[in-house]
């Protein structure tokens, strides 16, 4: 049984992945977005040249984490609704492969393909940084800082934007998702309006990037002394469990809506 189990995931996972990553939408959009990122400013760099590598690097983790997930979870929003659409969920019902299982191959699957454009556009920026600073040490930490600061933020949109679609009309949900992305990652708690902003279940990487890659350095020119550290939205400086932590609810929270999509369609399936 379990033999079964992961070979429809890993079956589903190709397939959802090849389907995914050939679509033009998603590569024009992607690419699109990225040159608006990259053009807003003579630099993609917000933070000094002098900074130390892993600031800058998990600085640009953070930025390329805070419109590209919106592009990201929009074009990931209809992968449940197209099955029904084609008709083609009676036809894998029918079939011994475990329904869970597709569940996970067609997240897991649409999931990656969609992270392809963003990885490719941060390592455009990497590519930027490695030939001003002549630092390969530039490679490994910033294939851990996409790993820490953006891919558990994309796995949580992700898991939402293929499973609340078997609920809401998707683009109710696609509205919705819009508006919680600024709501919860870019506004700041001093407005006065109640947001998860400034907590760790936000999905922009903001508490990964301040709590593993600060490098409190200290730089003397003259009389003054700069430290170059990265922080929340609410200009505050989180420790590194405090970033594990947001990576370990960012990464629950998505299980539990996969798990509950699941439940959801069972159920649905029982009543027809």
């Amino acid at each position: 049984m379990s033999s079964r189990i992961w070979l429809t995931v890993l079956g589903s996972t190709r397939y959802e992945f090849c389907m995914q990553v050939r679509r033009t939408a998603l590569w024009i959009a992607m690419i699109v977005t990225s040159l608006i990122i990259f053009t807003s400013a003579s630099s993609p760099w917000r933070v000094a040249s002098d900074a130390p590598l892993s600031v800058v690097i998990a600085d640009w983790a953070v930025v390329c984490n805070t419109v590209l997930p919106i592009v990201f979870g929009v074009l990931l929003s209809d992968r449940l609704p197209r099955d029904r659409r084609l008709h083609l969920t009676e036809l894998l019902d029918s079939l011994p492969a475990p329904a869970g299982s597709r569940l996970s191959g067609k997240f897991l699957g649409s999931a990656l393909a969609t992270t392809a454009p963003i990885f490719l556009g941060y390592s455009v920026g990497i590519a930027e940084l490695l030939l001003r600073r002549h630092d390969l040490m530039a490679i490994p930490i910033a294939l851990a800082a996409f790993v820490l600061i953006n891919l558990p933020g994309l796995l949580f949109v992700a898991a939402f934007s293929i499973a609340m679609p078997a609920i809401l009309w998707v683009p109710l949900y696609q509205f919705l998702f819009v508006g919680y992305w600024f709501w919860g990652n870019l506004l700041s708690p001093h407005y006065g309006i109640p947001t998860l902003s400034s907590t760790v279940l936000t999905p922009m990487g903001s508490f990964a990037a301040s709590g593993f890659f600060n490098n409190i350095t200290t730089i003397v020119n003259g009389s003054t002394s700069t430290t170059y550290i990265i922080v929340t939205i609410t200009g505050d400086v989180v420790s590194a469990w405090e970033g594990a932590l947001s990576i370990l609810l960012l990464l629950t929270s998505g299980a539990i809506a996969l798990f509950a999509a699941h439940r959801y369609l069972r159920w649905q399936r029982a009543q027809q």
